[in-house]
Protein backbone atom coordinates (compact mmCIF):
# COMPACT_ATOMS: atom_id res chain seq x y z
CA UNK A 1 0.00 0.00 0.00
CA UNK A 2 1.19 3.39 -0.45
CA UNK A 3 2.40 5.78 2.35
CA UNK A 4 1.00 8.35 2.62
CA UNK A 5 4.01 10.22 3.25
CA UNK A 6 5.20 9.41 -0.27
CA UNK A 7 1.87 10.69 -1.87
CA UNK A 8 2.61 13.86 -0.20
CA UNK A 9 6.54 14.17 -1.31
CA UNK A 10 5.96 12.77 -4.40
CA UNK A 11 3.40 15.20 -5.02
CA UNK A 12 5.50 18.31 -3.90
CA UNK A 13 7.52 16.62 -6.67
CA UNK A 14 11.08 16.37 -4.08
CA UNK A 15 13.20 13.55 -4.37
CA UNK A 16 14.12 11.80 -0.74
CA UNK A 17 17.17 14.08 -0.10
CA UNK A 18 15.29 17.18 -1.05
CA UNK A 19 12.20 16.35 1.41
CA UNK A 20 15.04 15.13 4.10
CA UNK A 21 16.61 18.61 3.64
CA UNK A 22 13.00 20.33 3.99
CA UNK A 23 12.09 18.75 7.38
CA UNK A 24 15.58 19.38 8.35
CA UNK A 25 15.36 23.46 7.96
CA UNK A 26 11.36 23.98 8.99
CA UNK A 27 12.74 21.45 12.20
CA UNK A 28 15.00 24.14 13.18
CA UNK A 29 13.01 27.05 12.06
CA UNK A 30 10.38 26.37 14.48
CA UNK A 31 12.74 26.06 17.30
CA UNK A 32 13.31 22.25 18.02
CA UNK A 33 16.85 22.01 17.44
CA UNK A 34 19.05 20.76 14.41
CA UNK A 35 18.43 17.42 12.92
CA UNK A 36 20.17 15.17 10.32
CA UNK A 37 18.90 15.63 6.44
CA UNK A 38 19.52 12.14 5.80
CA UNK A 39 17.58 10.45 2.66
CA UNK A 40 17.76 7.10 4.73
CA UNK A 41 15.17 8.95 7.39
CA UNK A 42 12.34 9.43 4.87
CA UNK A 43 13.03 6.26 2.84
CA UNK A 44 12.24 4.40 6.85
CA UNK A 45 9.93 6.07 7.11
CA UNK A 46 8.23 5.72 4.29
CA UNK A 47 8.61 1.77 4.61
CA UNK A 48 6.97 1.72 7.78
CA UNK A 49 10.35 0.82 9.00
CA UNK A 50 10.54 3.55 11.55
CA UNK A 51 8.54 6.37 13.25
CA UNK A 52 9.77 9.64 12.79
CA UNK A 53 10.40 11.49 16.39
CA UNK A 54 7.58 13.60 17.92
CA UNK A 55 9.30 17.13 16.27
CA UNK A 56 9.84 16.12 12.96
CA UNK A 57 6.23 15.45 12.31
CA UNK A 58 5.32 18.87 13.54
CA UNK A 59 8.03 20.19 11.12
CA UNK A 60 5.92 17.73 8.21
CA UNK A 61 2.97 18.80 9.69
CA UNK A 62 3.97 22.97 9.28
CA UNK A 63 4.97 21.89 5.90
CA UNK A 64 1.75 20.49 5.32
CA UNK A 65 -0.47 22.75 6.96
CA UNK A 66 -1.91 20.26 9.42
CA UNK A 67 -2.28 21.82 12.78
CA UNK A 68 0.06 20.50 15.63
CA UNK A 69 -2.50 18.78 17.86
CA UNK A 70 -3.98 17.06 15.48
CA UNK A 71 -0.62 14.88 15.38
CA UNK A 72 -0.57 13.93 18.68
CA UNK A 73 -4.43 13.46 18.60
CA UNK A 74 -4.09 11.39 15.56
CA UNK A 75 -1.16 9.75 15.83
CA UNK A 76 1.21 8.40 12.64
CA UNK A 77 0.71 8.32 10.39
CA UNK A 78 -3.05 8.61 10.66
CA UNK A 79 -2.72 12.90 10.59
CA UNK A 80 -0.97 12.88 7.04
CA UNK A 81 -4.25 11.40 5.40
CA UNK A 82 -5.66 15.17 6.72
CA UNK A 83 -2.56 16.41 4.41
CA UNK A 84 -3.22 13.78 1.48
CA UNK A 85 -6.71 15.16 1.53
CA UNK A 86 -7.81 17.21 -1.52
CA UNK A 87 -4.35 16.69 -3.31
CA UNK A 88 -4.82 13.18 -3.58
CA UNK A 89 -8.70 13.75 -4.94
CA UNK A 90 -7.35 15.33 -7.49
CA UNK A 91 -5.03 12.79 -8.41
CA UNK A 92 -6.66 10.46 -11.53
CA UNK A 93 -7.46 7.31 -11.70
CA UNK A 94 -4.54 4.79 -11.11
CA UNK A 95 -4.63 1.48 -8.74
CA UNK A 96 -6.84 -0.35 -5.87
CA UNK A 97 -3.63 1.17 -3.41
CA UNK A 98 -5.01 4.95 -4.49
CA UNK A 99 -8.69 4.14 -3.93
CA UNK A 100 -7.47 2.58 -0.67
CA UNK A 101 -5.23 5.85 0.19
CA UNK A 102 -8.26 8.29 -0.63
CA UNK A 103 -10.67 5.96 1.36
CA UNK A 104 -8.42 6.15 4.62
CA UNK A 105 -8.31 10.00 4.12
CA UNK A 106 -11.97 10.28 3.65
CA UNK A 107 -12.34 8.67 7.40
CA UNK A 108 -10.72 11.77 8.71
CA UNK A 109 -13.44 13.88 7.23
CA UNK A 110 -15.71 13.36 9.97
CA UNK A 111 -13.42 15.18 12.27
CA UNK A 112 -12.03 17.72 10.25
CA UNK A 113 -13.31 20.86 9.10
CA UNK A 114 -13.65 20.66 5.27
CA UNK A 115 -12.26 24.11 3.77
CA UNK A 116 -14.96 25.77 1.55
CA UNK A 117 -15.27 25.08 -2.85
CA UNK A 118 -14.92 22.33 -4.76
CA UNK A 119 -12.19 20.07 -4.84
CA UNK A 120 -12.90 19.22 -8.98
CA UNK A 121 -14.34 21.58 -11.86
CA UNK A 122 -13.76 21.95 -15.29
CA UNK A 123 -10.83 19.75 -17.10
CA UNK A 124 -9.89 17.99 -13.90
CA UNK A 125 -13.30 17.09 -13.30
CA UNK A 126 -14.17 15.60 -17.29
CA UNK A 127 -10.47 13.60 -16.60
CA UNK A 128 -11.89 11.89 -13.25
CA UNK A 129 -15.16 11.17 -14.30
CA UNK A 130 -14.38 9.56 -17.45
CA UNK A 131 -11.29 7.53 -15.72
CA UNK A 132 -14.08 6.79 -13.41
CA UNK A 133 -16.76 4.88 -15.98
CA UNK A 134 -13.77 3.49 -17.87
CA UNK A 135 -12.35 1.58 -14.66
CA UNK A 136 -16.13 0.49 -13.53
CA UNK A 137 -17.12 -0.88 -16.42
CA UNK A 138 -13.49 -3.04 -17.27
CA UNK A 139 -13.50 -6.79 -17.04
CA UNK A 140 -11.29 -8.63 -14.75
CA UNK A 141 -13.30 -7.54 -11.33
CA UNK A 142 -14.50 -10.93 -11.10
CA UNK A 143 -13.51 -12.97 -7.95
CA UNK A 144 -9.48 -14.00 -8.34
CA UNK A 145 -9.91 -16.56 -5.10
CA UNK A 146 -12.58 -17.38 -1.95
CA UNK A 147 -12.20 -15.76 1.17
CA UNK A 148 -11.87 -17.64 4.43
CA UNK A 149 -15.58 -18.60 5.69
CA UNK A 150 -15.11 -16.50 8.82
CA UNK A 151 -14.25 -13.34 6.83
CA UNK A 152 -16.83 -14.11 4.28
CA UNK A 153 -19.28 -14.03 7.55
CA UNK A 154 -17.61 -10.91 8.99
CA UNK A 155 -18.72 -9.28 5.40
CA UNK A 156 -22.40 -10.69 5.55
CA UNK A 157 -22.41 -9.07 8.79
CA UNK A 158 -21.19 -5.80 7.63
CA UNK A 159 -23.15 -5.59 4.51
CA UNK A 160 -26.56 -5.91 6.30
CA UNK A 161 -25.70 -3.38 8.87
CA UNK A 162 -25.25 -1.00 5.91
CA UNK A 163 -28.81 -2.04 4.44
CA UNK A 164 -30.19 -1.20 7.34
CA UNK A 165 -28.95 2.59 7.34
CA UNK A 166 -29.28 2.46 3.33
CA UNK A 167 -33.45 2.10 4.66
CA UNK A 168 -33.14 4.11 7.24
CA UNK A 169 -31.80 7.08 4.53
CA UNK A 170 -35.44 7.26 2.75
CA UNK A 171 -37.90 7.67 6.13
CA UNK A 172 -36.55 7.39 9.60
CA UNK A 173 -37.00 8.75 13.21
CA UNK A 174 -33.05 8.52 13.72
CA UNK A 175 -31.68 12.48 13.58
CA UNK A 176 -29.74 12.64 11.21
CA UNK A 177 -26.51 13.33 13.37
CA UNK A 178 -26.99 10.04 14.56
CA UNK A 179 -27.58 8.18 11.35
CA UNK A 180 -23.98 9.94 10.51
CA UNK A 181 -22.26 8.43 13.15
CA UNK A 182 -23.42 5.05 12.88
CA UNK A 183 -22.36 5.69 8.90
CA UNK A 184 -18.90 6.50 9.89
CA UNK A 185 -18.48 3.96 12.28
CA UNK A 186 -19.26 1.30 9.47
CA UNK A 187 -17.02 3.25 7.24
CA UNK A 188 -14.15 3.18 9.77
CA UNK A 189 -14.57 -0.38 9.64
CA UNK A 190 -14.27 -1.05 6.16
CA UNK A 191 -11.88 1.34 5.47
CA UNK A 192 -9.57 -0.95 8.67
CA UNK A 193 -9.87 -4.00 6.86
CA UNK A 194 -9.08 -3.35 3.59
CA UNK A 195 -6.10 -1.99 5.02
CA UNK A 196 -5.25 -5.49 6.76
CA UNK A 197 -6.93 -7.89 4.46
CA UNK A 198 -5.60 -6.32 1.29
CA UNK A 199 -7.51 -6.09 -1.75
CA UNK A 200 -5.64 -8.52 -4.22
CA UNK A 201 -8.37 -10.89 -3.85
CA UNK A 202 -12.48 -11.58 -3.75
CA UNK A 203 -12.36 -9.78 -0.33
CA UNK A 204 -10.62 -6.54 -1.61
CA UNK A 205 -13.62 -6.16 -4.21
CA UNK A 206 -16.55 -6.67 -1.67
CA UNK A 207 -14.74 -4.19 0.63
CA UNK A 208 -14.61 -1.87 -2.04
CA UNK A 209 -18.19 -1.88 -2.58
CA UNK A 210 -18.55 -1.91 1.28
CA UNK A 211 -16.65 1.51 1.24
CA UNK A 212 -18.49 2.41 -1.23
CA UNK A 213 -21.96 2.69 0.40
CA UNK A 214 -20.64 3.85 3.62
CA UNK A 215 -18.92 6.89 1.59
CA UNK A 216 -22.19 7.47 -0.03
CA UNK A 217 -24.06 7.15 3.45
CA UNK A 218 -22.10 9.96 4.73
CA UNK A 219 -22.00 11.91 1.96
CA UNK A 220 -25.76 11.83 1.64
CA UNK A 221 -25.89 12.81 5.25
CA UNK A 222 -23.73 15.39 5.30
CA UNK A 223 -25.27 16.83 2.25
CA UNK A 224 -28.80 16.95 4.70
CA UNK A 225 -26.64 18.49 7.41
CA UNK A 226 -25.45 21.01 5.57
CA UNK A 227 -22.12 19.98 5.11
CA UNK A 228 -21.72 20.51 1.47
CA UNK A 229 -17.92 20.60 1.43
CA UNK A 230 -17.52 17.64 2.78
CA UNK A 231 -20.19 15.78 1.64
CA UNK A 232 -18.25 16.43 -1.64
CA UNK A 233 -15.11 15.14 -0.83
CA UNK A 234 -16.68 12.14 0.53
CA UNK A 235 -18.14 11.32 -2.35
CA UNK A 236 -15.50 11.10 -4.58
CA UNK A 237 -14.01 8.85 -2.32
CA UNK A 238 -16.90 6.59 -2.66
CA UNK A 239 -16.65 7.59 -6.57
CA UNK A 240 -13.33 5.85 -6.36
CA UNK A 241 -13.90 3.13 -4.37
CA UNK A 242 -17.38 1.93 -6.54
CA UNK A 243 -14.39 2.20 -10.00
CA UNK A 244 -11.98 -0.60 -8.05
CA UNK A 245 -14.68 -2.65 -7.40
CA UNK A 246 -16.26 -2.41 -11.01
CA UNK A 247 -19.91 -1.22 -9.93
CA UNK A 248 -20.91 1.00 -12.11
CA UNK A 249 -24.30 1.32 -10.65
CA UNK A 250 -22.62 3.25 -7.09
CA UNK A 251 -20.25 5.51 -9.60
CA UNK A 252 -23.21 6.58 -11.33
CA UNK A 253 -25.09 7.23 -7.58
CA UNK A 254 -22.04 9.13 -6.83
CA UNK A 255 -21.68 11.51 -10.25
CA UNK A 256 -25.70 12.30 -9.02
CA UNK A 257 -24.68 13.56 -5.61
CA UNK A 258 -21.63 15.22 -7.39
CA UNK A 259 -24.30 17.08 -10.00
CA UNK A 260 -26.47 18.51 -6.99
CA UNK A 261 -23.07 19.90 -5.20
CA UNK A 262 -22.15 21.66 -8.48
CA UNK A 263 -25.84 23.17 -8.73
CA UNK A 264 -25.16 25.08 -5.22
CA UNK A 265 -21.61 26.09 -5.49
CA UNK A 266 -20.84 24.96 -9.24
CA UNK A 267 -20.88 25.38 -12.88
CA UNK A 268 -24.30 24.62 -14.37
CA UNK A 269 -22.01 23.42 -17.36
CA UNK A 270 -20.31 20.66 -14.84
CA UNK A 271 -23.74 19.67 -13.48
CA UNK A 272 -24.64 18.80 -16.63
CA UNK A 273 -20.97 17.07 -17.32
CA UNK A 274 -21.95 15.36 -14.09
CA UNK A 275 -25.44 14.10 -15.29
CA UNK A 276 -24.58 12.86 -18.65
CA UNK A 277 -21.18 11.12 -17.13
CA UNK A 278 -24.18 9.38 -14.51
CA UNK A 279 -26.48 8.04 -17.60
CA UNK A 280 -22.96 6.86 -19.56
CA UNK A 281 -21.91 4.88 -16.20
CA UNK A 282 -24.85 3.21 -15.97
CA UNK A 283 -27.64 3.58 -18.68
CA UNK A 284 -29.90 0.84 -16.99
CA UNK A 285 -30.89 2.63 -13.78
CA UNK A 286 -34.37 2.36 -12.54
CA UNK A 287 -36.86 5.51 -13.32
CA UNK A 288 -36.63 6.98 -9.93
CA UNK A 289 -33.15 7.50 -10.80
CA UNK A 290 -33.43 8.61 -14.08
CA UNK A 291 -36.02 11.38 -12.85
CA UNK A 292 -33.74 12.29 -10.06
CA UNK A 293 -31.01 12.55 -12.90
CA UNK A 294 -33.90 14.54 -15.28
CA UNK A 295 -34.95 17.13 -12.27
CA UNK A 296 -30.48 18.06 -11.76
CA UNK A 297 -30.34 18.45 -15.43
CA UNK A 298 -33.45 20.73 -15.37
CA UNK A 299 -32.35 22.88 -12.53
CA UNK A 300 -28.77 23.08 -14.56
CA UNK A 301 -31.17 23.90 -17.78
CA UNK A 302 -32.65 26.60 -15.62
CA UNK A 303 -29.23 28.05 -14.05
CA UNK A 304 -27.90 28.97 -17.87
CA UNK A 305 -31.16 30.10 -18.99
CA UNK A 306 -32.54 27.51 -21.08
CA UNK A 307 -36.45 27.72 -20.18
CA UNK A 308 -37.48 25.46 -22.60
CA UNK A 309 -35.01 23.05 -22.16
CA UNK A 310 -35.55 23.18 -18.49
CA UNK A 311 -39.52 22.36 -18.58
CA UNK A 312 -38.50 19.75 -20.96
CA UNK A 313 -36.19 17.73 -18.52
CA UNK A 314 -38.67 18.94 -15.86
CA UNK A 315 -41.44 16.39 -17.85
CA UNK A 316 -39.14 13.85 -18.16
CA UNK A 317 -38.65 13.82 -14.57
CA UNK A 318 -42.35 14.20 -13.82
CA UNK A 319 -42.76 10.94 -16.33
CA UNK A 320 -39.94 9.06 -14.87
CA UNK A 321 -41.75 9.15 -11.54
CA UNK A 322 -44.85 7.84 -12.84
CA UNK A 323 -43.25 5.02 -14.36
CA UNK A 324 -41.55 4.58 -11.33
CA UNK A 325 -44.75 4.40 -8.80
CA UNK A 326 -46.62 2.25 -12.06
CA UNK A 327 -43.85 0.06 -11.42
CA UNK A 328 -43.70 -0.91 -7.55
CA UNK A 329 -45.27 -4.50 -6.99
CA UNK A 330 -48.13 -5.08 -5.65
CA UNK A 331 -48.37 -4.27 -1.63
CA UNK A 332 -45.54 -2.32 -1.74
CA UNK A 333 -45.18 0.80 -0.09
CA UNK A 334 -42.62 3.15 -1.96
CA UNK A 335 -41.36 6.71 -0.64
CA UNK A 336 -43.64 8.19 -2.95
CA UNK A 337 -43.55 11.15 -0.98
CA UNK A 338 -39.63 11.80 -1.23
CA UNK A 339 -40.19 11.93 -4.75
CA UNK A 340 -43.03 13.85 -4.77
CA UNK A 341 -41.18 16.26 -2.97
CA UNK A 342 -38.12 16.14 -4.74
CA UNK A 343 -40.00 17.27 -7.75
CA UNK A 344 -41.58 19.58 -6.24
CA UNK A 345 -38.39 21.10 -5.00
CA UNK A 346 -36.72 21.21 -8.78
CA UNK A 347 -39.89 22.92 -10.02
CA UNK A 348 -39.55 25.43 -7.66
CA UNK A 349 -35.77 26.09 -7.64
CA UNK A 350 -36.24 26.03 -11.86
CA UNK A 351 -38.99 28.89 -11.32
CA UNK A 352 -36.90 30.77 -8.93
CA UNK A 353 -33.83 30.34 -11.54
CA UNK A 354 -35.36 31.63 -14.32
CA UNK A 355 -37.13 34.49 -12.50
CA UNK A 356 -40.93 33.74 -11.57
CA UNK A 357 -40.96 33.59 -7.78
CA UNK A 358 -44.87 33.64 -7.85
CA UNK A 359 -44.85 30.14 -9.82
CA UNK A 360 -42.27 28.84 -7.04
CA UNK A 361 -44.48 29.70 -4.69
CA UNK A 362 -47.17 27.18 -5.48
CA UNK A 363 -44.42 24.61 -5.99
CA UNK A 364 -43.16 25.28 -2.66
CA UNK A 365 -46.73 25.54 -0.53
CA UNK A 366 -47.30 22.43 -1.64
CA UNK A 367 -44.10 21.02 -0.06
CA UNK A 368 -44.88 22.75 3.32
CA UNK A 369 -48.67 20.93 3.03
CA UNK A 370 -46.97 17.62 2.59
CA UNK A 371 -43.95 18.02 5.06
CA UNK A 372 -46.62 19.50 7.96
CA UNK A 373 -48.17 16.06 7.81
CA UNK A 374 -46.87 13.97 10.80
CA UNK A 375 -46.26 10.02 9.81
CA UNK A 376 -45.50 7.27 12.10
CA UNK A 377 -43.18 5.58 10.13
CA UNK A 378 -40.49 9.00 10.85
CA UNK A 379 -39.34 11.95 8.27
CA UNK A 380 -37.15 12.37 5.64
CA UNK A 381 -33.45 13.50 6.44
CA UNK A 382 -34.13 15.99 3.70
CA UNK A 383 -36.71 18.08 5.07
CA UNK A 384 -34.15 20.41 6.26
CA UNK A 385 -32.86 21.07 2.69
CA UNK A 386 -36.37 20.90 2.12
CA UNK A 387 -37.85 23.60 3.61
CA UNK A 388 -34.90 25.97 3.19
CA UNK A 389 -35.67 25.48 -0.51
CA UNK A 390 -39.25 26.97 0.61
CA UNK A 391 -37.75 29.84 2.84
CA UNK A 392 -35.74 30.65 -0.69
CA UNK A 393 -38.71 31.57 -2.29
CA UNK A 394 -40.49 33.29 0.63
CA UNK A 395 -37.83 35.57 0.66
CA UNK A 396 -37.73 35.94 -3.43
CA UNK A 397 -41.25 37.10 -2.77
CA UNK A 398 -40.63 39.52 0.06
CA UNK A 399 -42.85 37.56 2.32
CA UNK A 400 -40.84 37.72 5.32
CA UNK A 401 -43.70 36.64 7.92
CA UNK A 402 -43.83 33.46 5.64
CA UNK A 403 -40.21 33.23 5.57
CA UNK A 404 -40.47 33.20 9.24
CA UNK A 405 -43.21 30.94 9.79
CA UNK A 406 -40.85 27.91 7.39
CA UNK A 407 -37.76 28.43 9.79
CA UNK A 408 -40.78 27.99 12.67
CA UNK A 409 -41.81 24.87 10.83
CA UNK A 410 -38.10 23.42 10.35
CA UNK A 411 -37.49 23.39 13.89
CA UNK A 412 -41.06 21.78 15.15
CA UNK A 413 -40.22 19.51 12.82
CA UNK A 414 -36.55 18.36 13.56
CA UNK A 415 -36.68 19.72 16.96
CA UNK A 416 -32.96 21.35 16.10
CA UNK A 417 -31.64 21.47 12.84
CA UNK A 418 -28.02 20.49 12.18
CA UNK A 419 -25.59 23.24 13.28
CA UNK A 420 -24.46 23.53 9.65
CA UNK A 421 -27.88 23.97 8.29
CA UNK A 422 -29.29 25.99 10.72
CA UNK A 423 -25.89 28.37 9.98
CA UNK A 424 -28.01 28.57 6.26
CA UNK A 425 -31.08 29.21 7.78
CA UNK A 426 -29.70 32.20 9.81
CA UNK A 427 -27.70 33.44 7.07
CA UNK A 428 -30.73 33.74 5.33
CA UNK A 429 -32.77 35.32 7.78
CA UNK A 430 -30.02 37.79 9.11
CA UNK A 431 -31.52 41.12 6.66
CA UNK A 432 -34.46 40.78 8.37
CA UNK A 433 -33.65 40.60 11.66
CA UNK A 434 -35.58 44.60 11.85
CA UNK A 435 -38.72 42.44 11.89
CA UNK A 436 -39.99 40.97 15.08
CA UNK A 437 -41.39 38.02 13.36
CA UNK A 438 -38.09 37.05 11.89
CA UNK A 439 -36.37 37.74 15.23
CA UNK A 440 -38.90 35.60 16.95
CA UNK A 441 -37.89 32.84 14.79
CA UNK A 442 -34.40 33.16 15.34
CA UNK A 443 -34.66 33.01 18.87
CA UNK A 444 -36.39 29.51 18.09
CA UNK A 445 -33.52 28.53 16.33
CA UNK A 446 -31.05 29.31 19.37
CA UNK A 447 -33.14 27.99 21.94
CA UNK A 448 -33.58 24.04 20.16
CA UNK A 449 -29.46 24.36 20.27
CA UNK A 450 -28.93 24.62 16.57
CA UNK A 451 -26.71 27.74 16.97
Amino acid sequence: MVHPLMLLRTGMGLSHPEYARLVAERHAGLGHGRMAARREKVSRWESGRIVPEYTAQLAMADIHDVPAEEVGRLGWPHWLYLAVGDGLLRQEYCSGDGAVAVLRGSVHLAEAVSPPGLVLQGPALATQLAAAIVRANAPGHGQVRESPPATVERLDWLSARIAVLEQQFTRTQVPPAALYAAAVAEHRLVVRLLATLGHDRSTGRRLFLLGARTGLLCAWISNTLGEQARAERQTLAAMRAAAAAGDPVLVSEAMLLLALRHLDAGDPGDARLLVRAARTADPHRPADFAAALHAAEALALARAGEAARAARSLDRAAEAAVAHADAAEPGAAPDTDTHRLTLLIARARVALDLGHPREARRYVDDVSRVLAVPRADGMSPHTGLFLLQVLDAHLALGEVDRAAAVVEQAVAITGALPPALALRYRERIDPFLHEPVVRRAADRLTEAGAL
